[in-house]
């Protein structure tokens, strides 16, 4: 049995329910529809479209084949512990958040789902584009984000989600089923990780179909709401502010039956490695559940690189600042810094460039052509800088690297993933498609030889 453990220096309080019979599945309460604005924006896709199938053929065969990559992984994974299960933290953006890839990473070593557990639960569970493995969540109205990433909160300070999520609205909500699809009730209890607060505040508990309990807060303190069960497991937890302020920071899972492995998606859509630059390593290692990670792995780049202009220099501070407070955290973690995949360009309708039948001119359709191919490496050859700076950077502080991009096929490979069939590439030339992200994890598999980590 895996039991509960508040940290000394985290302030805690304690509820125990007397277990019932299991739950039924989440109802979430349907809300009022949003009105719709009078002017709606003009879709995506009648601004901008994939090239031309023409062009984009000529495109892919003129495309350098990807250099090796000259990092050595052997061994990476070898040396964790095998007599305990492992603790893997992931890190990143929404490539990482929608959880197609971890999934995948685990398949990939004959892992299957209901035998990998999350120690840890970010607030962001409900946030558009975060997938995580629960089998429900509801969130009410009245919540606002603070997010690492963004910067700029002045007093906020963040632990391990990167996130606080606040509310002053009273009856605010957040509902979670803890059991993921098919699975049978498997947890004892779970922690509420909470902010500290300026204002008197009260939040209502509840436990499957049990009484709701009322908590008060210690003002100014940061601390946790340690909910137990007797007599039996719990599949959902209820909490609704009553009144006051709350800013949730996570939740932790204790469970009955242990996992083969614990691995925690901290992902979050939008995000950059500047999150780890912002964050106080002080405060983020005194949360009451600090998971000691055996492997941290850091999936960032796609942000920062659509950033105009891109400045090598500021992002090399950034990301090396950012390894710095990493390591001040999980000093003997094993470390992988997972760079951008390769991206390409949408071309504007009003603006393509198209040879016309006949015509004479060979040298202006050349032109045409060689400034459309141009446009289309935009993204990727910043990503290709990218790269480069992840691996030398990481290689200070210890962090091994995967370059997703060369795995693609290297700069131009979105477009060459975009024509696979099943298409691996999602339409709007940034996000993979499910089956992108699924061969991305087993080539990362195969090429990290993450199979290591559980021989």
């Amino acid at each position: 049995m895996l039991l509960l453990s508040i940290a000394t220096n985290l302030p805690a309080q304690s509820l125990t329910f007397q277990a019932g019979p299991a739950a039924p599945d989440l109802q979430c309460l349907t809300s009022k529809p949003v009105p719709r604005p009078a002017a709606t924006p003009t879709p995506l896709e009648e601004l901008y479209e994939i090239p031309e199938e023409d062009l984009l053929l000529e495109f892919i065969k003129s495309l350098p084949d990807p250099a090796a990559s000259t990092q050595s992984s052997v061994g990476l994974f070898s040396k964790l512990p095998k007599s305990r299960p492992l603790n893997i933290g992931l890190w990143g953006d929404s490539h990482a958040a929608a959880n197609f890839f971890a999934e995948e990473l685990f398949q990939s070593v004959n892992l299957s789902k209901d035998k990998v557990l999350p120690r840890f639960i970010p607030p962001t569970l409900a946030r558009g584009g975060v997938r995580l493995p629960l089998r429900k969540q509801c969130q009410g109205q009245g919540w606002k984000y603070d997010l690492a990433y963004v910067g700029g909160q002045e007093g906020v300070k963040f632990s391990r989600g990167m996130a606080r999520l606040n509310s002053t609205i009273n009856n605010s909500y957040q509902w979670i089923d803890f059991r993921t699809q098919g699975q049978q009730p498997n947890l004892r209890g779970v922690d509420i990780l909470y902010a500290a607060s300026t204002m008197p505040t009260t939040l209502g508990i509840t436990v499957d179909q049990l009484p709701e309990q009322l908590v008060d807060l210690k003002l100014n303190e940061r601390g946790a709401i340690q909910i137990q069960t007797q007599g039996g497991l719990m599949s959902t937890l209820k909490l609704r502010l009553v009144k006051g302020s709350i800013s949730l920071e996570g939740f932790v899972p204790a469970y009955a039956e242990p996992a083969r492995l614990y691995f925690d998606t901290l992902a979050i859509p939008g995000a950059t490695v500047r999150s780890w630059r912002l964050i106080d390593p002080e405060y983020f290692k005194a949360l009451g559940h600090q998971t000691p990670y055996d492997v941290v792995l850091l999936q960032y780049g796609t942000n920062e690189g659509n950033q105009k202009p891109f400045d090598p220099v500021t992002y090399e501070n950034d990301l090396t600042t950012s390894l710095q407070n990493l390591r001040r955290i999980y000093p003997d973690a094993v470390c992988v810094l997972l760079g951008p995949t390769d991206r390409g360009t949408l071309i504007a309708r009003s603006g393509k460039t198209k040879p016309r039948a006949n015509t004479q001119n060979d040298q202006t359709q050349s032109a045409g052509k060689a400034t459309i191919a141009k446009e289309l490496l935009v993204y990727s050859r910043v990503h290709e800088q990218i790269n480069r700076l992840q691996q030398s950077v990481g290689q200070q502080y210890g962090c091994s690297f995967w370059d997703w991009q060369r795995a693609m096929g290297g700069v131009g490979g979105a477009y060459a993933w975009l024509r696979q069939s099943p298409t691996l590439m999602s339409r709007d030339l940034i996000h993979l498609t499910v089956a992108g992200y699924q061969a991305s994890a087993r080539l990362f598999s195969k090429e990290m030889q993450f199979e290591d980590a559980f021989k």
